[in-house]
């Protein structure tokens, strides 16, 4: 079917937690159009093994949430937002509650916190709050989902968003959707990498849609880098091993059966990811290392982590028998498109919550499972915000007044797309990863600008790999994440 240009209050693009969070809650003010350029189901949100933290303990306190998510962010936080976090967690679990997401009783530690705060369905918590959600959005009638559909571009006139063009898979047509607010929920840009836990979607599409009508983006030199995926790639994709299990009591080791991690941080295991993860780092230079769990029952592993326990057996290791190796990958982009605590940029019209913003919340570094959370307070804050203010000057005339042109863009076949894909991964990768040097930083951009892609995909992923080198270069000290040296590594 011809699909043709169409008008609705509100476009969603982006169909994860914070996407399908900002949907529901929107749809009692108005229509609610939401886009995603693959099928339901396909976002990282799906793959969120963690959980979500929120103080549900008199003993814990939201100081104290707020004091580890600052640690951990070193210090760069913006204040307001991890206050404005943890205050609302509280209301974010109860709607989680409210739409059937069934929490276990306990919450469990996770490294960073100084409490059991994170709350779990299982150890796939976040495909269980990701299937309650779709239950949840389907129930609306005032929600429509479109799947295969991708944001190309932003619709842009006279210092206003007014929705985006998009292209349908199904028969590469583009057409515009006219929206009196639109909402990026694109998620983060793993995928620019060699090695990550993203799914194949995330390729920093909602940076490079803010990027092309003039926004800023903000910290994103602070990529952050998870140190337990099992070193066994699916494509570049790699499973995470959740830090709920170094909770549980998992061992990172090297090829001797040796702790080593004390040398980097007195909290060892439970320190914050971007100090493990370089201390794997440094480690992995000498040889193999591996996340240890032999001391406890492999039954006890079952019933408290089964999904994790049968994927891992699938990849030929047993998590109660086995040394299972590890490296650190591209997990999380900590920065964004600045908005404020209602989720507005500076575009009028223009909105973004979840992975694709930048509140300040995670600082340099992001804290373990607060990302699911500030996913669904921000949503919730943006939706609330936009509720009862719908700007209606657009509702008849937008789709005559503004002069449009169709996006012009080049399809390149995929193998050669990949290939593209492939090689910005590797520099990424080599260059701004874990560790980074001036040197190598100015042997990226150099790269990156000679790959003589003609593909949108690619050129959007050109850009913001660009915009994240920049951002590196323009802080020359190391800094959570960031970790910089004038020596090669």
């Amino acid at each position: 079917m011809t699909k043709t240009e169409s008008k609705t209050d509100y476009l969603v693009v982006g169909a994860g937690i914070a996407g399908l969070v900002a949907a529901y809650s929107l749809s009692e003010f108005g229509k609610v159009l939401v886009i995603t350029k693959g099928k339901l189901k396909q976002s990282n949100t799906y793959w969120a093994q963690g959980g979500i933290a929120a103080v549900t303990d008199k003993e814990d306190s939201f100081e104290s949430h707020a004091e580890d998510t600052t640690i951990a962010g070193a210090g760069h936080c913006n204040g307001f937002a991890v206050k404005y976090l943890v205050a609302h967690a509280p209301k974010a679990i109860n709607f989680l509650k409210s739409i059937g997401v069934e929490f276990q009783e306990d919450p469990v530690l996770e490294a960073g916190h100084s409490f059991p705060r994170v709350l779990r369905t299982s150890d796939y918590t976040g495909q269980d709050i990701l299937n309650h959600l779709i239950k949840a959005v389907k129930k609306k009638k005032n929600i429509t989902v479109q799947e295969d559909t991708e944001a190309i571009e932003l619709i842009e006139y006279s210092g206003k968003c007014y929705g985006a063009f998009v292209r349908h898979e199904e028969n590469e047509e583009i057409t515009p959707i006219f929206a009196k607010n639109t909402i990026l929920a694109t998620g983060g840009c793993g995928q620019l990498y060699e090695k990550t836990t993203n799914t194949t979607g995330s390729g920093g599409d909602g940076l490079a849609l803010a990027a092309n009508v003039g926004l800023e983006l903000k910290d994103i030199e602070f990529i952050q880098f998870h140190p337990t995926a099992l070193d066994k790639p699916d494509n570049n994709r790699y499973f995470l091993l959740s830090e709920a299990l170094r909770g549980f009591g998992a061992r990172i080791v090297n090829e001797r059966g040796e702790s080593f991690l004390q040398k980097f941080d007195k909290r060892a295991e439970l320190a914050p990811r971007d100090l493990v993860s370089r201390a794997v780092y440094f480690e992995l230079m000498n040889g193999p290392v591996y996340l240890d769990m032999r001391h406890n029952e492999a039954s006890n592993i079952k019933k408290h982590f089964p999904n994790i326990y049968k994927r891992v057996k699938e990849y030929g290791f047993d998590l109660g028998k086995d040394l299972v190796p590890i490296i650190p990958v591209a997990h999380y982009a900590c920065g964004g498109i600045p908005v404020d605590l209602t989720g507005a940029t500076k575009l009028p019209g223009l909105f973004a919550v979840g992975e694709v913003a930048c509140t300040g919340v995670h600082g340099a570094n992001r804290l373990a499972s607060n990302s699911l959370l500030e996913a669904v307070v921000f949503s919730q804050a943006a939706a609330s915000a936009l509720g009862g203010n719908l700007e209606s000057e657009q509702a008849e005339l937008i789709d005559t007044t503004i002069p449009l042109d169709i996006p012009k863009i080049v399809i390149e076949p995929m193998d050669q797309v990949m290939a593209y894909s492939k090689r910005l991964g590797q520099i990424m990768w080599k260059h701004v990863g874990i560790i980074r040097t001036t040197e190598g930083l100015e042997k990226a951009k150099k790269q990156i600008i000679s790959i003589p892609a003609r593909d949108y995909r690619i050129q959007h992923r050109q850009l913001i790999c660009y915009k994240i080198i920049e951002a590196c270069q323009n802080r020359p000290e190391s800094l959570g994440t960031h970790y910089i040296t004038s020596e090669l590594v």
